[in-house]
């Protein structure tokens, strides 16, 4: 389904905000069936996520506000596993297993 222009959507959530959440919800079913069943499971289970921060929400920009945040915390913990992973292939410098050996020595050595 092709989206509407940001006006017209606009002028839907002013005057007619069940038509724009249909809208969202044929979105979100065209999406999900896009996707692999490994990918609409965790898809599901995010969607459930922002439906119930939707459902938290005083109005519209509360609802922005938690969405904004769950996007944020969910970077901060990828970000923070990257970080840990990236440490974790760091070689040890102090590995005793380790020989230097001169690049003018190398020929002797075999």
């Amino acid at each position: 389904m092709e989206l509407p222009d940001f006006d017209t959507l606009k002028e839907l959530a002013a005057t007619e905000p069940a038509q724009l959440e249909t809208i969202l919800q044929q979105q979100i079913d065209e999406l999900m069936a896009r996707a692999g069943p490994e990918q609409q499971r965790r898809l599901l289970g995010l969607q459930f996520q922002i439906d119930g921060q939707r459902r938290l929400a005083k109005n519209n920009l509360d609802s922005c506000i938690r969405i904004a945040n769950m996007m944020k915390d969910s970077f901060y913990l990828m970000q923070t596993e990257m970080m840990q992973f990236k440490e974790e292939e760091l070689p040890d410098e102090n590995d005793s297993s380790s020989k230097i050996v001169r690049l003018a020595d190398y020929q002797y050595l075999k």
